[in-house]
């Protein structure tokens, strides 16, 4: 309900009630940047790492490299890390290199060289020079992956890149490249062809012009990966890169190569390492791929070591510093050799497996971290024991679902880490690793929880194997998929009780029944013959949690949760023969990679409509998509109808509408044919004609998409995911605006919407989890925006209490995630107006009784303020004659600390914020935003600030914001409500000072007032409808706003107010 005075609207043009109400006025940059999202974790796991480089001791710090997570910085050994890579259009990365002679140049090469399916491009090279802190593009942006870089030791203007190109097609711009001006101009010194590229290369560590560099020929394609070719080499020059002279004879290998990682002993530069890919060739017996040595500076080579495991996705060898015949080299687990080779071993018991990454420190060998599929892990006694530093939210998600429960909770599939759930907000405190739980193991994909038990969860592993996890009870079900293999032998059985005596041929009936019999076997051979994609959708019936459907290269069915799994629909692919055979027997090139990852001619998408059951919709990883009215009788291709698309291109996701029964919308990809491009389209007509909607979405990056959603409640709003972020629109495609505040630059991969929360949940594929309140944005169109103020429509508020978890004290090596603050959130906009002018926000009950007033925030854009279910406090006692005398001693001694800490650089607008808070009585409120300070308080948040590395590094002065990569509430601390808006609300550390210098001025117990620090809290109020109201300008508008409870006695708190005093 919504009311209005002094200002009549008439109630329809408030609304945003059918597919007539497209948005015209195009919306400024405050309105998107209202919206800000919070990560809520996990970091149990961080996701692939592509590469490690630290400073050498005495020094603490060192850089992770993440697949799709950008660069993260520690400068205390890995205690906390701050991210420095955030806010480009490329976040994949291939490659850090520290110069030696100038530790604060850094440089970053972009896109990673471990070229698996899910691997995202690249976009140049960076280059800093304050340590991380900032960038500069320094070119090759064309190159798209590279795979290392290397700095002369004395002169940091010299530096070489190995690129290696584009992964998934032909190229130019790849090979080494050279500059001698700091990355101003580049020189191509070495090009192979434009399908073999550069991956790796090492410098004489006493020669700087003395360097051998490897080049690889490599191509991925949709459903095949080819390592190897004629382009595949090791190459030396001596005269630093004017020529190069391929290392060929001397017990190198002769044959075809593919990938090789290369390493020169720094105690003994003749000693080198080289871990190859090599063909069999004619006349070999055994595989020549092995890790090979040279005691003669790459003259002759001796195989010491046979281990050499997916090549295409490992290939790094190190060796120890102080030890020229200790070798490390990359495998599933790392392997290590104190002979140069020989008698290999196991060098990361205990840790994730899927190596990629080593840095060994030159001046403590025993100090060495290495990176993988779950992240990073540091040793300091050789790989005897592990720390493994899950501090960082770098999973990879595929997919992302939620539940019911209140506060709901999340799942998600992540690559190489299996199935996690946890939670989407807490009441007190923060999210925390304690609080998240695996499902299930192997490459997690889609997750679906059930609607009505939520503890019911599905789950998969690669390839479609699917479970049902029950959370109650502990039982897993797999599910179990048809196989012709079971019906075959059913069948043989059958004509073995018509045909007993196999050495007399049938005749007449008998003939028949088994003709018959053979006729159904080898239909259902055909039928049955399933192909399951490496990340198999699955879905429950929104209109039957017992309705379960799956997508092989036919659609099944299950009416039993899942069990009994049965096709509805003919092979929905092309059954491209040839592709089939590729992509599951040939893959991988000179070492074959058969692990399903390519499997071909798969459904990749899959969807019911909203209106109807058996209404689907199924597209293909090879550009079919069909349509069936009535649960897979009858299918219809529409492949074909979209205009300007090129044939087979993978079916990204499609979407039916919420709000018309006729519309749905189609994402394509085609970044597995080197084109990355964004591909959207939409249908009124059920299918007959689509237009492309992708219009401004850009089109110069890796912008291909991953995923569309339409708004459920307001069909005008879309938002897409791309491979470098989120996009939003407010009139269904016409128009597309970058929807990521406080979102840093990551793959999305999966987009949903809680329907009940109105929030929208980003599943990353390389910083974990992310959630935005978009409530308000649901309500935004013209009407809206023409107005001078609007009060948008509240959710449902509800007062629930957390479950219990355990925990620990961990110091500051801890994650946490910042949940919203706990209450009913109001949400308003204002067109124009003073940050200074503050309105008040009444909230009456259904008496008309005020229950508690809040001040609000002002200026121009959205505000949010949070009433936290709390009545008006009771009236405090008279002031003695010697209260009110310590009372203006108090206020008087706040100014000077106050006056103190804004001439040290705070923020103005923040200590004036925090000082009205204090001056008010409300401290217990900022205590409880923030957590005690000491004494069994909250952990300390993420990265700490530290002198040599702020923003303001030289000038002397502390930041005047939050540290970078801190995340920021949508509101901050407060009263009742919470009147600081986003960049307004002071970081934990910078808290606990101003709480320090005010404590140390004057005294503990000091209540400004006799308020003993804001004297005793109200209740919380009763369940049921409250109005809220907002005067601007003389004008008031009011709303009402629901109240419920969930898991709470009928009349009380079941953490009262009081029990966070001071």
């Amino acid at each position: 309900m919504f009311t209005r005075t002094l200002l009549s609207i008439a109630a329809g043009g408030m609304l945003l009630c059918g597919p007539l109400a497209a948005q015209v006025t195009t919306p400024d940059s405050t309105l998107w940047s209202a919206f800000r999202w919070r990560s809520i974790g996990p970091a149990n796991m961080a996701g692939r790492v592509t590469d490690i480089e630290g400073i050498p001791s005495p020094s603490k710090t060192f850089f992770v490299a993440a697949a799709a997570g950008g660069i993260w910085k520690t400068t205390n050994a890995g205690t906390t890390f701050r991210p420095v890579f955030d806010e480009g259009r490329v976040i994949s990365m291939g490659d850090i290199a520290i110069a030696p002679s100038d530790t604060l140049i850094v440089w970053a090469g972009t896109g990673e060289e471990d070229s698996r399916n899910s691997i995202s491009p690249g976009g140049g090279i960076y280059k800093s020079t304050d340590g991380g802190l900032t960038w500069e593009l320094k070119g090759l942006t064309a190159t798209q992956v590279i795979g290392r870089i290397v700095i002369h030791p004395s002169n940091p203007d010299i530096v070489y890149v190995a690129a290696l190109g584009h992964i998934w097609g032909p190229n130019k711009e790849r090979g080494l490249y050279k500059t001698t001006d700091g990355g101003d101009t580049w020189t191509l010194i070495k090009f192979i062809s434009d399908m073999a590229g550069f991956v790796d290369m090492v410098m004489h560590p006493e020669n700087p012009d003395v360097l051998f560099a490897a080049s690889w020929e490599r191509v991925r394609g949709p459903y095949f990966l080819k390592s190897g070719g004629p382009g595949s080499a090791l190459w030396k020059t001596t005269d630093a890169g004017k020529t190069w002279t391929e290392v060929k004879g001397g017990g190198f290998p002769e044959t075809m190569k593919g990938r090789i990682g290369i390493a020169i002993a720094k105690s003994n530069p003749d000693i080198m390492y080289a871990i190859v890919e090599a063909d069999t060739g004619k006349g070999h017996t055994t595989r020549p791929s092995g890790l090979y040595r040279s005691a003669d500076g790459g003259a002759t080579w001796e195989k010491t070591a046979h281990d050499n495991v997916r090549p295409f996705y490992y290939s790094q060898v190190r060796v120890d510093p102080a030890n020229p015949d200790r070798v490390y080299w990359s495998s599933t687990p790392v392997k290590f050799s104190d002979e140069g080779g020989k008698n290999a071993l196991n060098a990361t018991v205990g840790v994730h497996v899927d190596h990629h990454a080593m840095w060994i420190d030159p001046n403590d060998p025993e100090h060495f971290i290495v990176g993988n599929d779950g992240g990073f892990a540091q040793t300091w006694d050789r790989g005897g024991n592990y720390d493994v530093l899950n501090i960082i939210p770098l999973g990879q998600f595929y997919e992302v679902s939620y539940n019911m429960e209140i506060p709901y909770r999340v799942c998600g599939g992540l690559q190489d880490n299996g199935s996690w759930c946890g939670p989407s907000r807490r009441r007190q405190g923060a999210i925390t690793n304690h609080m998240w739980f695996t499902v299930n193991g192997g490459d997690g994909f889609y997750t679906q929880q059930d609607p009505e038990d939520p503890n019911i969860v599905f789950a998969e592993s690669q390839g479609g194997s699917m479970a049902r996890i029950n959370l109650a009870t502990g039982e897993r079900s797999s599910l179990q998929r048809p196989d012709w293999r079971q019906r075959f032998t059913v069948y043989e059985d059958s004509i073995l009780i018509d045909w007993p005596d196999t050495t007399v041929q049938p005749r007449g009936t008998v003939r028949r029944r088994i003709d018959d019999i053979r006729r159904r076997q080898r239909a259902d051979s055909v039928a049955l013959d399933l192909r399951w994609n490496w990340n198999t959708p699955f879905f429950i019936s929104r209109h039957n949690p017992r309705t379960f459907y799956a997508g092989a290269n036919r659609v099944l069915k299950s009416a039993k949760r899942g069990d009994d799994l049965y096709p509805i629909s003919p092979d929905l692919t092309t059954n491209d023969a040839e592709r089939i055979r590729i992509s599951t027997t040939t893959t991988g090139g000179i070492t074959p990679d058969v692990t399903g990852a390519e499997t071909h001619s798969t459904i990749v998408a899959l969807a019911e409509s909203p209106f109807r059951p058996g209404v689907l919709y199924a597209g293909t990883d090879d550009g079919n998509v069909w349509v069936t009215k009535n649960d897979g009788g009858t299918w219809e291709n529409l492949t074909g109808r979209f205009p300007r698309l090129p044939p087979k291109t993978w079916v990204a996701r499609i979407e039916p509408s919420h709000h018309d029964s006729m519309r749905f919308y189609v994402a394509f990809d085609r970044h597995r044919d080197d084109d990355l491009t964004p591909y959207l389209y939409v249908t009124n007509d059920f299918g007959k004609t689509f237009r492309s909607i992708a219009n401004d979405l850009p089109t110069g990056g890796p912008d291909f998409l991953h995923v569309i959603r339409e708004d459920p409640y307001n069909p005008n709003l879309l938002f897409v995911g791309t491979d470098v972020g989120l996009y939003a629109s407010l009139d269904r495609g016409t128009s597309w605006h970058r929807f990521m505040e406080g979102l840093p630059t990551v793959p999305v991969h999966d987009l949903q919407i809680h329907p009940r929360d109105r929030e929208l949940i980003a599943a990353t594929h390389g910083r974990s989890i992310w959630i935005v309140d978009i409530a308000a944005l649901e309500q935004v169109d013209d009407s809206v925006l023409a107005l001078n103020a609007f009060l948008f429509e509240p959710k449902t508020a509800y007062q629930y209490s957390d479950s219990r978890v355990g925990g620990e004290s961990t110091g500051h090596k801890w994650f946490e995630a910042r949940s919203p603050q706990y209450g009913a959130e109001i949400v308003y906009r204002l067109a124009s107006g003073d940050r200074r002018s503050r309105p008040q926000i009444v909230i009456t009950d259904v008496q008309g009784d005020t229950v508690q007033t809040i001040q609000g925030t002002g200026g121009t854009g959205i505000h949010r303020v949070t009433w936290n279910f709390q009545g008006q406090r009771p009236p405090s006692p008279p002031l003695s004659p010697a209260q009110r005398r310590d009372s203006i001693i108090g206020v008087r001694k706040l100014d000077v600390v106050f006056d103190s800490l804004k001439a040290e650089g705070m923020n103005e607008q923040m200590l004036d914020r925090v000082k009205e808070r204090m001056l008010s009585g409300n401290t217990q409120e900022l205590f409880r935003a923030f957590g005690g300070f000491g004494g069994g308080g909250q952990a300390a948040r993420g990265f700490q600030e530290r002198p040599g590395e702020s923003q303001a590094r030289g000038a002397g002065r502390r930041p005047a914001g939050p540290p970078e990569g801190a995340q920021e509430g949508e509101a901050g601390p407060g009263g009742p409500g919470a009147g600081m808006g986003p960049g307004m609300m002071p970081d934990q550390d910078t808290m606990r000072e101003i709480f320090t210098a005010v404590r140390r001025a004057m005294g503990r117990g000091s209540g400004f007032g006799g308020r003993g620090g804001g004297g005793g809290g109200a209740p919380a109020v009763n369940t049921g409808d409250y109005r809220v109201s907002i005067t601007v300008d003389g004008e008031t508008l009011s709303r009402v706003l629901r109240v419920e409870r969930v898991g709470l006695g009928a009349d009380e708190d079941e953490f009262p107010l009081e029990w966070f005093q001071w």
